[in-house]
């Protein structure tokens, strides 16, 4: 009996144990089961007034998105120009490096730097004592020459002196007058004088200096105005003529100046292949210095009557390029010709039109026939507020506009960044 009993208890507790888990599986599946009704009665509606509801619900969801707020840009027929840029050079309009022209000592000098001198201005005194002294000498004979010839004429007119005689006294006078001129010359180089207008630079000898034709005694610069050289690439060769007009910039200089094309070199270059040309510019304030580097824009041509949009607007298609236009409250996507680029501009030859509205923000958001609603407009006024009819539906459907609208603020930054 006591065998039996402790065997079936057991037997009794897995009995046990299989039927709570029966009661829990059918527990489980039935509340599975209510939840599984409920997520389909959400879903569908348990009920015909839920059920009828459904297409007003279908209808809100395919009603229009609000107009999304845009940028634009009027199009205002101004001038554009094609230019072509280049590196080029300052030179002074006139420069020379003043040197003496006979070897001789230096008794004066005249010249200070950095001075401003006047054409003609005697700069440097070379010794001509010798000179002086060889020219009264033949002074001296040359008077001497003159009475003799005055006395053979005498004679000859009386019978008394042959022709021949004559003619060589004549000739000695002439002789005489010929080698003081020729000494003239040479005395007059012995005072070095400025050639033109200009400022001098550093004077490189002092008095009592022995100096050659080899001896820089100082530079003379006219920088009343200088001459700009640069040199384009031969493709530009038919657009370079003396008139043309240039800018160019100096480095470490904010202002811009204005020159004109005086030559044109007749030949281009082989190595580079390139043309050189010759400008000339005013030198305001002589700040200029001959020998800096100039950055060059020419212009080429010109269109007056050009249209152009910012380099953003423009998005490249499979068939060229195409812009976004404002039209009848919708974005229209216009197939364009560009032409003239910058850094922040395009020129458009075809596909746009005086007074169109070109799109300027919120690019990659726009669609074609997408519904937009213009906010500023540069080179044009805004649009005009809507008529007093058309205020209420406008009113109502603020309120829905209201979500969309305020997060577009950042793309249309973003697009307009691009």
């Amino acid at each position: 009996m006591t065998s039996t009993a402790s065997a079936e208890t057991p037997r009794s507790t897995s009995s046990r144990v299989v039927a709570i888990t029966i009661v829990l599986t059918v527990v489980v599946a039935a509340v599975g089961w209510g939840l599984r009704e409920r997520f389909l009665q959400n879903l569908g509606g348990p009920s015909a007034p839920a059920a009828s509801a459904s297409p007003a619900a279908s209808g809100s969801a395919k009603a229009p998105p609000p107009p999304m707020v845009v940028d634009g840009i009027a199009m205002l027929p101004h001038r554009v120009a094609t230019t072509a840029s280049a590196t080029g050079t300052l030179l002074a309009r006139e420069q020379v490096d003043l040197v003496a022209e006979v070897s001789r000592r230096v008794v004066k000098v005249n010249a200070k730097d950095g001075a401003t001198v006047k054409k003609g201005d005697v700069l440097f005194v070379l010794d001509a004592a010798d000179l002086g002294a060889q020219a009264r000498t033949l002074e001296v004979r040359r008077q001497l020459a003159v009475e003799n010839e005055k006395r053979a004429k005498r004679l000859a007119e009386g019978g008394l002196a042959s022709a021949q005689e004559l003619e060589r006294i004549v000739a000695e006078r002439a002789l005489v007058e010929a080698q003081l001129a020729e000494l003239g010359v040479t005395m007059s180089r012995s005072s070095i004088r400025a050639p033109f207008a200009g400022r001098l630079g550093l004077v490189q000898v002092s008095e009592g200096a022995w100096v050659s034709p080899a001896t820089k005694l100082a530079t003379l610069q006219d920088l009343e105005k200088v001459r700009v050289d640069f040199a384009l690439p031969e493709r530009y060769a038919p657009s370079l003529a003396p008139g043309g007009r240039f800018t160019f910039r100096v480095p470490g200089r904010e202002e811009t100046y204005e020159g004109t094309i005086v030559a044109v070199e007749p030949r281009i270059d082989a190595a580079t292949r390139s043309v050189t040309a010759r400008g000339l510019a005013e030198n305001p304030g002589r700040k200029l210095l001959p020998g800096g580097f100039v950055a060059v824009e020419l212009e080429l041509t010109a269109d007056e009557q050009g249209l152009v949009v910012p380099s953003v607007a423009v998005m490249p298609t499979g068939g060229g390029h195409a812009v976004f236009v404002a039209k009848d409250g919708k974005a229209v996507e216009a197939k364009v010709e560009i032409g003239v680029r910058t850094d922040t501009t395009v020129q458009i030859l075809k596909g746009l039109s005086p007074g169109d509205v070109v799109l300027t923000s919120n690019l990659l958001r726009l669609r074609p026939g997408a519904p937009i609603k213009l906010g500023k407009v540069e080179g044009g006024a805004p649009p005009a507020a809507p008529a007093a009819g058309s205020a209420a539906p406008a009113a109502g459907s603020a309120a829905p506009a209201a979500g969309p609208r305020k997060p577009s603020a950042d793309p249309r930054k973003e697009g307009t960044a691009e």
